[in-house]
């Protein structure tokens, strides 16, 4: 086990250096991006805690994929593997604990814990045994793989929607919708093999479009029913919801160029710091959605023509 954590270590370090980064260097923007998302979340966000909880849920689920658990288990016995699977969990909660103690919130920090050692049992093939109906097509693979991994965390979505009906508190639906859209972009988070994207017999800029087109089509099935019940119960609000929704779709444009940018390598730090810059900063997108967009066309010429 210590030889596995090791060569986690070894590899996240090599990805900074494949990057032409620093290794001292990387550590330190990851740790300046977590503590900046995190304090701005707080700040800016009513019930930031479920939000938080969320995006935890989203880093260990990644952790909970089929094929690499099952590798796992050919590497390791069964004790080791289970020991293993619960420790990484755990130290992914570790910063965000931290970040709560720092606040002086400890409320949820049990959640995270018990997360950890639950999810360490877990594979996501093993939580259902059934085909599970989804509203997207097979070819756009990203939802119909995405939604049926992710389809009990909208829960959480669900929740904070029924408490802002309840409470009446527009910021606490704007953390739902939020929350959905986080979701999303956790679709986008691997490339897929160079075989799905020439399949598309496209050039580069249709390739994209077809891409963006899908991703705005399908996430508005599930968006779009949150927004509603939000405009018919603040409608003197409107203007602040819609707001949300059109960044919340820019913002998905942008992880969908910004994979794309790094095809067929997964997104980089320099590109993960930029999207963060841009949650804070929003104005951002202006410059970074072209810039993603060249280097996307760039990398797509290599399969598409």
């Amino acid at each position: 086990m210590k030889y596995y954590f090791h060569l986690q270590y070894k590899m996240i370090n090599r990805s900074f250096i494949e990057y032409g980064m620093p290794i001292i260097l990387g550590y330190f923007i990851l740790i300046f991006a977590f503590i900046l998302g995190s304090k701005t979340l707080f700040e800016k966000v009513d019930y930031a805690n479920y939000l938080y909880i969320l995006t935890y849920c989203i880093l260990i689920l990644k952790l909970s994929e089929v094929t690499r658990n099952r590798f796992l288990k050919y590497c390791f016995k069964s004790s080791d593997y289970k020991l293993i699977r619960i420790s990484e969990n755990i130290l992914i909660a570790l910063p965000f604990i931290a970040f709560l103690i720092y606040l002086n919130n400890f409320l949820f920090i049990p959640a995270y814990l018990i997360l950890a050692i639950i999810l360490g049992f877990i594979s996501l093939k093993s939580i259902y045994n059934f085909i599970i109906p989804t509203p997207f097509s097979k070819k756009p693979f990203e939802f119909t793989i995405g939604f049926r991994n992710t389809f009990y965390i909208f829960l959480i979505s669900i929740f904070l929607l029924f408490k802002a009906i309840e409470v009446t508190n527009l910021n606490l639906g704007i953390a739902a919708l939020i929350s959905v859209f986080l979701i999303f972009f956790s679709y986008y988070s691997v490339p897929e093999t160079s075989f799905f994207v020439w399949s598309y017999n496209l050039n580069p800029k249709s390739f994209l479009i077809e891409k963006i087109k899908t991703s705005i089509l399908y996430s508005s099935f599930i968006v779009l029913p949150f927004t509603t019940i939000l405009v018919i119960l603040f409608f003197d609000k409107i203007e602040a919801i819609v707001t949300f929704l059109a960044f919340g779709y820019l913002f998905l444009i942008t992880i969908i160029l910004a994979k794309y940018a790094a095809y067929p390598d997964k997104m980089n730090i320099i590109q993960s710091v930029l999207l963060g810059f841009c949650i804070y900063f929003p104005p951002l997108l202006a410059i970074v959605i072209p810039y993603f967009y060249l280097q996307s066309l760039k990398q797509l010429k290599q399969l598409l023509k």
